[in-house]
């Protein structure tokens, strides 16, 4: 066989494979347009395409515009005003900067560009097709700059042959237009569908470049976000905001989210890894939730260059960031669901649990449990291992949320008689079970609560549990519970012992015999071998489990509560029902299971007479 030569490619063909990193779609060019138009600092941009892009794309802003004696320069490659020098990207935060955009776009599409330059009277224009450039020409325009790019991929017939149909890659530049409009509310933007406007989105008043609003999440959700969540962290660095979704809205597929870092709408699994486990003592394992989180941090520890279309990042210090946001989401699920930290002034619009804990309290003895609660919360976070391969705990029969769950208010009454028993002070009229599983609380205010007596039990457990011994009943046995153990199990519990200990579980290991000598009281009843496996069950390898102990605590806490719990089908009495409803409504997150299972529904009467179109 013949050896061929060397040679050097044509600088026409290696524009089209540097289109193949940049240029993937349609929707590949209005991103880079409007990264353009950004950075041109406009505050309106326009996007018109027909055909789903294929046949004409065209991006206007107002911004800043191009002189004309660089309007012929803007088709060269590697021609930008945004880097010098290779130290440039370490502190680079403008959007589009690496200078082949335009270049490529005219190696695969024929291009039109017109420009008034702020300082220039007369704005010019200038076309690229198979023929090279046109001379610069004058053209009538007021200001900015406006690029049309017609007929995608006329000269590569097998790139345009793999595109999608017209509504789909429409559909691509309308997720992709999403991202701006979340991240920039102080831009009008308006996008135009085969000569039809399809969004007019005005600036938000007094709002800024990066500025994440409740508006614009709600216009890009389309759906009811009243009930989000904001979402602020600042520490190490690191800056977090946003909005996520209450717990109640969670859902088994298509859930939206958003990430930005430094305003760049990226997309990256460690961070949506995070999100998802800050709410993983909200939501069943598996389910989703609707979510927008803006990242800013220094730029040099973070590398944008690392893909060609700039849709992935890489952090220095990936751990740190991805903790940061678990830490942010979980702490202000807490912050939301504890009504601890009432703001003065609010007295009006105490929520449900905030005031039946505050009734409570006159009539029980709690305030040292809450104060350990309230002292224990002060600790440091400490992050689950989002990364092992431990397995989570799955429930699938999930009771929804009402979506008023956290949002109804209770009428307080400072002048309430000191004799009164607290449930009339609660204002119960009436505590029943059904099914041997649900406990039903009738209020004489006309709202009706149904409660999982499983769930509320575990996470009233739970919560026991995370206190520690000191807040246990413990029980000693006479005669030691006796386990059987493998070898790799009696070397785990050995090296768990102590951890064990601090929640009143205390046992001694023979060789593979685990002897239980003490455990609280509310487990006095439970199968402890059927519990000891679950635990070993929570990784696949145990070595892994002993290595992840304290990052795995809530899941061993959480796993153990359920075997201390009141179970479903057990028959209750009315005083065991009261004092569930009451310890319930003690606990930090009344809401769900420590697994996630909401643990509470609750209706009113209007909204049942709703059901039945009863209007009297």
């Amino acid at each position: 066989m013949k050896k061929k030569k060397l040679h050097k490619l044509p600088q026409s063909v290696v524009n089209q494979i540097a289109a193949g990193e940049v240029v993937e779609r349609p929707a590949s060019v209005v991103k880079e347009l409007v990264d353009n138009a950004i950075d041109a600092q406009a505050d309106r941009i326009e996007v018109r395409v027909k055909n789903g892009g294929i046949d004409m794309i065209e991006v206007s802003d107002n911004g800043y515009g191009i002189p004309k004696e660089d309007l012929p320069l803007i088709f060269d490659a590697h021609t930008t005003s945004k880097i010098e020098k290779i130290e440039d990207l370490n502190t680079l935060l403008s959007m589009g900067f690496r200078g082949e955009a335009l270049s490529t776009i005219t190696s695969v599409a024929r291009v039109k560009v017109s420009s008034k330059y702020v300082e220039e009277t007369i704005a010019n224009e200038i076309d690229f097709n198979e023929e090279g450039k046109s001379p610069v020409k004058k053209t009538p325009k007021e200001r900015g700059t406006t690029v049309r790019v017609e007929n995608l991929f006329y000269n590569i017939p097998a790139r345009k042959k793999h595109l999608k149909t017209s509504q789909t890659e429409y559909r691509k530049i309308y997720e992709l237009m999403n991202n701006y409009y979340l991240v920039y509310p102080n831009i009008h933007f308006i996008l135009e569908k085969d000569s039809k406007v399809v969004l007019d989105l005005p600036a938000i008043e007094n709002s800024k470049k990066g500025e994440i609003t409740k508006e614009r999440v709600k216009e890009v959700m389309n759906e009811d976000t009243s009930n989000f969540i904001q979402v602020y962290y600042e520490g190490a660095g690191i800056k977090i905001s946003g909005y996520v979704a209450h717990p109640s809205n969670h859902k088994s597929s298509r859930a939206k989210g958003y990430m930005f870092v430094n305003d760049r709408a990226i997309s990256d699994k460690g961070i949506y890894r995070a999100i998802h486990e800050g709410y993983s003592r909200y939501i069943p394992h598996g389910q989703k939730v609707d979510f927008v989180i803006k990242i800013d941090m220094d730029p040099q520890f973070v590398d944008v260059n690392v893909h060609p279309r700039k849709e992935e990042v890489r952090f220095e210090n990936p751990y740190r960031v991805y903790s940061a946001i678990e830490n942010a989401v979980k702490h202000t699920l807490e912050k939301e669901l504890s009504f601890r930290d009432i703001p003065s002034g609010n007295e009006g619009k105490i929520r449900d649990f905030s005031s039946l804990r505050e009734r409570f309290n006159k009539a029980s003895t709690t305030s040292s449990k809450r104060e350990s609660i309230e002292e224990g919360s002060r600790k440091e976070y400490e992050s689950s291992n989002l990364y092992s391969s431990g397995k989570s705990i799955s429930v699938k029969d999930s009771l929804l949320f009402s979506k008023e769950i956290l949002s109804s208010q209770i009428k307080e009454d400072d002048d309430q008689k000191e004799n009164i028993s607290w449930e009339d002070e609660m204002n119960i009229r009436n505590i029943f079970q059904i099914f041997n599983k649900y406990v039903v609380v009738e209020f004489t205010d006309e709202r009706l609560w149904v409660i999982d007596q499983h769930a509320a039990a575990e996470r009233i457990n739970f919560e026991k549990l995370s206190e520690g011994k000191n807040g246990l009943d413990l029980q000693n046995y006479l005669v030691p519970v006796e386990i059987d153990l493998k070898k790799e199990e009696a070397i785990f519990l050995e090296e768990a012992h102590d951890f064990f200990e601090t929640i009143g579980i205390i046992y001694e290991i023979e060789g593979t015999k685990l002897k239980l000598k003490t455990a609280p009281t509310s487990f006095s009843e439970s199968n402890f071998e059927e519990m000891f496996n679950e635990i070993f069950s929570l990784e696949d390898n145990i070595e892994d489990l002993g290595k992840n102990l304290e990052k795995r605590r809530d899941d061993l806490l959480a796993t153990i509560s359920c075997h201390g719990s009141i179970r479903s089908g057990q028959r209750l009495s009315r005083e065991e029902m009261l004092n569930l409803f009451k310890e319930l409504s003690d606990c930090e997150n009344p809401y769900s299971c420590p697994h996630g299972r909401p643990a509470i529904w609750k209706l009113t009467l209007s909204e049942i007479d709703n059901n039945f179109e009863r209007t009297y």
